[in-house]
């Protein structure tokens, strides 16, 4: 494994480095990754001292270096907003060691890690899985994950949660540079790969871990969801390259950052984040705020070679399809993009170009809501982790002393009735605005739709059922109980009439 590393590029550039280091020399953001790199590979093979393979190619000063060699200060400590002193903030970026902090022995350090929030700032989290870069991925690729990239575009059989066993929990990076590669989006712009491959490094270690279900595996299932919409229907042909690689770098970067909780929370809590957004789509401006503060990183900036009027275009466009995925927008977001297509017609070449923008954003809103259209062994999967996290926000809700979200608690909601409810106002309306536009798309993922909701049906029976039974089995106690401490499941969940649309979470 280490041998493949070393006849690499990417280890030419890093020994001639060590030696431009052994100078005193200043390295450049390409060198300082490739150093970074060598770094992660000596952890991977048990540190530099001592081993075999190392022999050839490094002598004694250069092996006592790399054991002391500390990484780049980080130049994305927070987003706007926080302060780099404030680490145990909720949207803190993960930040590299910074230079004159001791660096522990290449032995010790995390297999493939570059850098991350130091276990101090971050009590009661769980450990995060080392993981390996892109490019230790795809020298280890097995049959199976070569398989998998070649079926990026079909929506039945690719399994993002098996994606994230095969590529040591970097799923995003893998189908992010996989996607770019197979639009020929990196050819055509001449993005420089290795500062895209540093990016998509930096940008998956900023998605939590912890979070059930806004972490890196969500963003490479929206990332794919949204290549294989690309992939199905002609619409695609009609976008510009910057247009495809803003609704793929929209995708990318969409949740990065998530605190595991919602909009409605941190305005409740008085965050710094909802001071900074002035309560207005909190989570979606700061993951554009996240996003692009990591790509002005010098090591990270794989859009350097653009001019600077397309930059301010893709940054605009960027922007907006993100703040399209606050659910506070759904219905808007539905309503304006099937507004227009009644004024156009399907055909995207026929629409004003400042509307064109209106179908971008409800592509990836409809990736990023898309679960429930997917095959049921992944949707059913989807639906309890989404719920995972729910529950862990009522819990925070609950020892804070606040009202605990009917949604979030784990006592009384119903995740048949939630999921039922997600698939009708939300999923239904929204692939069904989508149908004209990508009928191939849409009729594959219409029947997954279908058997989602009659899963969460018979779910929902099932628990009623069990709920009647319990009830009576302790008749005579419920009768002496007032009738309102035992409503109904549903009573509990939703707070709108049956006939009205509930609230969304944000």
């Amino acid at each position: 494994m280490f041998g493949r590393f070393l006849g690499s590029d990417l280890a030419r550039v890093a020994i001639r480095a060590l030696g431009r280091l052994r100078r005193k020399e200043e390295l450049d953001g390409d060198e300082e990754y490739a150093v970074e790199r060598l770094l992660s590979w000596l952890s991977r093979v048990g540190g530099a001292d001592g081993n075999p393979l190392l022999d050839e190619v490094l002598d004694e000063t250069q092996r006592e270096f790399l054991l002391s060699y500390r990484l780049p200060e980080s130049e994305a400590d927070s987003t706007p907003g926080g302060s780099a002193q404030q680490r145990s903030r909720q949207y803190i970026l993960p930040a590299r060691t910074p230079r004159g902090s001791s660096l522990p022995s290449l032995a010790a350090a995390p297999a493939g890690v570059s850098g991350g929030m130091p276990a101090a700032d971050a009590p009661g989290l769980p450990d995060v899985p080392s993981r390996a870069s892109s490019e230790e991925v795809e020298a280890d690729g097995s049959p199976e994950l070569a398989e998998m990239l070649r079926k990026l575009d079909d929506w039945e059989s690719f399994d993002v949660f098996r994606l994230a066993e095969l590529t040591d929990g970097r799923p995003l990076q893998t189908v992010a540079l996989a996607l770019l590669r197979k639009r020929g989006l990196i050819a055509r712009l001449g993005l420089p790969e290795d500062r895209l491959r540093c990016f998509l490094s930096d940008v998956e270690e900023a998605y939590h871990g912890h979070n059930a279900y806004h972490n890196s595996c969500h963003a490479a299932d929206v990332t794919q969801a949204l290549g294989a919409m690309l992939a199905a229907d002609s619409f695609a042909e009609h976008l510009s390259d910057l247009e495809q690689l803003g609704v793929i770098l929209a995708a990318i970067i969409h949740d990065v950052g998530h605190p595991g909780v919602s909009n409605d929370f941190l305005i409740r809590t008085q965050s710094e984040a909802a001071v900074a957004y002035n309560d207005q789509s909190i989570n979606e401006n700061m993951h554009c705020a996240a996003g692009f503060k990591l790509l002005a990183k010098k090591e990270n900036c794989f859009l350097c070679r653009l001019p600077a009027e397309d930059f301010r275009y893709l940054r605009r466009l960027v922007i907006r399809i993100i703040l399209s995925t606050d659910m506070a927008r759904h219905h808007d977001s539905v309503e304006d993009f099937t507004a227009s297509l009644r004024l156009w017609g399907p055909h995207l070449l026929a629409w004003a170009p400042d509307k064109r923008v209106v179908a971008l954003q409800l592509l990836v809103h409809a990736a990023d809501i898309s679960n429930p259209a997917r095959p049921l062994r992944f949707s059913s999967e989807w639906g309890r982790k989404v719920h995972e996290e729910f529950f862990a926000q009522g819990d925070k809700e609950a020892a804070l002393g606040l009202p605990v979200s009917a949604i979030c608690d784990r006592r009384r909601a119903s995740v048949p009735q939630s999921q039922l409810t997600f698939v009708e106002y939300v999923v239904r309306p929204c692939f069904s605005a989508l149908a004209e536009f990508a009928p191939t798309f849409v009729g594959k993922a219409q029947p997954h739709i279908e058997a989602a909701q009659h899963y969460w049906q018979q779910q929902l029976e099932r628990e009623q059922a069990a709920a009647a039974a319990a009830e009576q089995g302790t008749g005579a106690a419920a009768e002496e109980e007032p009738p309102e401490v035992a409503p109904t499941l549903q009573q509990l969940h939703l707070h709108a009439p049956p006939q009205q649309p509930p609230a969304l979470p944000q």
